[in-house]
């Protein structure tokens, strides 16, 4: 397992933020059973709305920059699915032949998901899973994803089995590694599909380099990939308000996973860790290219 050590070494200075490269074998699971157990799971998820909403929003504004101010104002009650896309008709209605294509194309759906919270409690060498249900997902960001968003809970044949309670007591573990003093954790999944066409890429992190909001993420620990290229997850340390430097970067294959520190952590350790997944695009363009994903926000409650 690749760690912020080995990292630090390609660099040439220190990185102490805690950062783990590996696969499901790392952690002592069978990764060909794992990803047959879960790839069908990817079948059932929710289209995620809140992604097109907040492109076409953007897409309005950089169209009509004078009346930004207006759009902007509907923005939240349109991104929480509080009010109708009627609400953007006055200006849908203005746009040219080639803008409307573009607005078509970014109003396609690329990306699905669903979710699912577990609280993690540790008694001596002994670790409980009790799966909890959040009706609302809100991230502790400076973005739009501070926003409250819903989306479908993911069914109890999908999280609430053997081996999806093997990989929680397993991420608890990498956990425990860096802070052996826990005792209770909350751990929030994202199952998730991002969807790619011709001419229309699948955006991994519409956001840019970003932070989720929780002190430890695995940002993503790939299932499946179909007829895609592109998708290089990247971490990055803020060195100041101006400036992200790449620090890592891998093409992820199925079984592999990225394990990081991701907020607050620059208090802690000195490192300010940032990251970034590259857009997806079809390998031959007569089929959906697609990437299948769990992602994990991790918080220690005791």
């Amino acid at each position: 397992m690749i760690t912020e050590k080995d990292i630090s070494k390609k660099l040439g200075r220190v990185v102490k933020s805690p950062i783990r490269v590996g696969d499901i074998a790392d952690l002592g699971m069978h990764t060909t059973t794992f990803l047959n157990f879960f790839k069908p799971f990817f079948e059932e998820l929710q289209d995620d709305n809140y992604l097109v909403r907040g492109k076409q929003i953007t897409f309005l504004k950089e169209s009509f920059p004078e009346e930004s101010e207006m759009i902007e104002k509907i923005h939240k009650s349109y991104f929480e699915g509080n009010v109708t896309s009627k609400v953007l008709d006055p200006w849908i209605q203005k746009l040219d032949a080639s803008q409307k294509q573009q607005y078509d194309h970014l109003s396609v759906i690329t990306r699905q998901r669903n979710i699912a919270s577990f609280q993690i409690e540790i008694w001596d060498d002994t670790i409980f899973v009790e799966r909890i249900v959040q009706h609302a997902f809100e991230q502790d960001v400076d973005d739009f994803r501070v926003w409250k968003r819903v989306f479908t809970q993911a069914s109890r044949e999908a999280v609430e089995n053997e081996l999806f309670f093997e990989l929680l007591k397993k991420m608890t573990g990498l956990v425990q590694e860096i802070h052996p003093e826990i005792r209770k954790m909350q751990i929030t999944s994202h199952f998730m599909r991002t969807i790619s066409q011709e001419k229309i890429k699948g955006e991994n992190a519409p956001e840019g380099v970003h932070e989720d909001g929780a002190q430890y993420i695995m940002s993503a620990l790939v299932i499946n990939r179909q007829n895609s290229i592109g998708a290089e997850s990247q971490v990055y340390e803020k060195l100041s308000p101006e400036h992200n430097e790449l620090i890592y970067r891998k093409v992820l294959a199925p079984g592999e996973f990225i394990f990081q520190a991701d907020t607050g952590e620059e208090f802690t350790f000195g490192n300010d860790l940032w990251h970034y997944v590259t857009p997806i695009e079809p390998d031959d363009s007569s089929r959906l290219g697609i990437r299948d994903i769990i992602g994990f926000d991790i918080d220690i409650l005791d």
